[in-house]
């Protein structure tokens, strides 16, 4: 029997394995000469092992997720086998047009992975804690009105409702993330990049005044670092929070356990907006699969892969995990929740990618520690949009760097 290494990030966070392994029946059935083996990795323990076993050789997996902007680093450094050697007739047409140029290495026809599930991120919030604070959902269109309507619930939401802070944070890491505050950066009107990818704009004014609004979240305490007892801090789903970003439709309420009540509760008041940035513009995340160069059986890793982004397959995952298929009209939500289908097919029709660099995944490091550093000033109440600048100034002076370094 032959057996894969499957690497995923942790989709449905500890049920990623068990929702995982349940929906592979269906294709060990069709393929019982083989055993896919589920791993689960963190955005930077992926990174770095798939860059080892590139570099260094060693056992990597034979199928790997990633977001798919890392497509073209991972291909350029010979981690990601090249799919159209594995499948010469290979067509990406099935694919939403921005979607394809993810799944190549930049400039090249060369596809190196294949995209799985989708999400793009809009605002939930909580219907009676807003009115309690007097914040009328329309003013959450705008940033500016977001960070006002955190500070109305600050005062006089909290307590009411028993939540321990406004927002949730969508990143568990005690970190920030270039997907964080992207959206944030296009809500004022800056970019991360240049068009045509030869130099680094996150320095710039418009850029700093969206990065600046998110660490304001995290520096007011709008925002946790932490939860109680250093876990993962509770979101609104959860009912710890009035106000939540996310990619996904929400969660089912607990079966069973302390939580449930709670969250039964919230779920009575949840509704949706788009993404605070005046004119919707929002982040659009798209999850690939591609097989690792290293494999030693790319053609069983190649028909797994295939099997996972197939229609069915990949629609039936997408809806387990509370995403969406990477196919044309994805955003249709279902007759069931109007309301929210209409959120979410707007916020699909405005949603941006981070662009699919040759050196992408590698700059998203260099910003990535930079933000730590900042965000260890949070948790020492050192924060200052000075520091700020002064990280993003050191930060995109490295990026153009690296950006003129592959130009020449």
């Amino acid at each position: 029997m032959r057996e894969l290494n499957l690497w995923v990030l942790p989709n449905s966070g500890y049920d990623t394995v068990p929702s995982l392994r349940e929906h592979l029946y269906a294709f060990h059935r069709e393929h019982p000469g083989i055993k896919v083996n589920i791993a689960v990795r963190t955005p930077r323990s992926l990174w770095d092992r798939l860059i080892a076993a590139a570099k260094e050789g060693g056992k990597g997996p034979d199928v790997v997720q990633l977001p798919s902007y890392w497509t073209s680093t991972l291909a350029r450094l010979g981690a990601l086998a090249d799919l159209g050697e594995l499948d010469p007739v290979l067509d990406l047409a099935r694919w939403p047009a921005s979607l394809r140029a993810q799944c190549r290495l930049d400039g090249t026809p060369r596809v190196h992975s294949l995209p799985w599930w989708v999400e793009a991120r809009i605002l939930y919030y909580r219907r009676d804690v807003l009115a309690q604070a007097g914040v009328a959902p329309a003013s959450l269109a705008t940033w500016d009105g977001f960070k006002d309507a955190c500070r109305r619930i600050s005062k006089k939401g909290l307590s009411v409702a028993g939540l321990q802070h406004p927002v949730a944070n969508p990143n568990p890491r005690e970190s920030v993330a270039l997907a964080d505050v992207a959206p944030c950066v296009w809500s004022r009107g800056g970019d991360l990049f240049a068009a045509d990818g030869t130099r680094s704009l996150f320095q710039r004014e418009r850029a700093q005044r969206g990065i600046s609004d998110y660490f304001q979240l995290l520096s007011s305490g709008a925002m946790p670092l932490k939860g109680e007892s250093g876990l993962a801090p509770l979101d609104l789903f959860e009912g710890a929070c009035a106000l939540q970003f996310s990619g996904r439709r929400p969660p089912p309420v607990p079966r069973r356990g302390p939580k449930r009540l709670l969250a039964r509760r919230a779920r009575r008041h949840v509704a949706a907006a788009p993404f605070p940035s005046g004119d919707g513009t929002t982040l659009l995340s798209a999850w690939n699969l591609g097989v690792a160069r290293s494999t030693d059986v790319p053609r069983e890793a190649f028909a797994l892969l295939r099997w996972l982004v197939g229609g069915a397959a990949s629609a039936s995952y997408a809806q387990a995990i509370g995403a969406f298929p990477a196919a044309e009209g994805a955003a249709i939500f279902g007759p069931e929740d109007p309301e929210l289908r209409d959120v979410f097919e707007e916020a699909f029709s405005r949603a941006r990618l981070i662009p699919n660099l040759s050196v992408l995944g590698s700059l998203e490091r260099v910003f990535e520690r930079g933000m730590e550093r900042l965000v260890r000033d949070v948790a020492r109440r050192r924060w200052t949009p000075e520091a700020l600048r002064t990280e993003l100034i050191h930060a995109a002076s490295e990026v153009d760097y690296i950006l003129s370094f592959y130009a020449s």
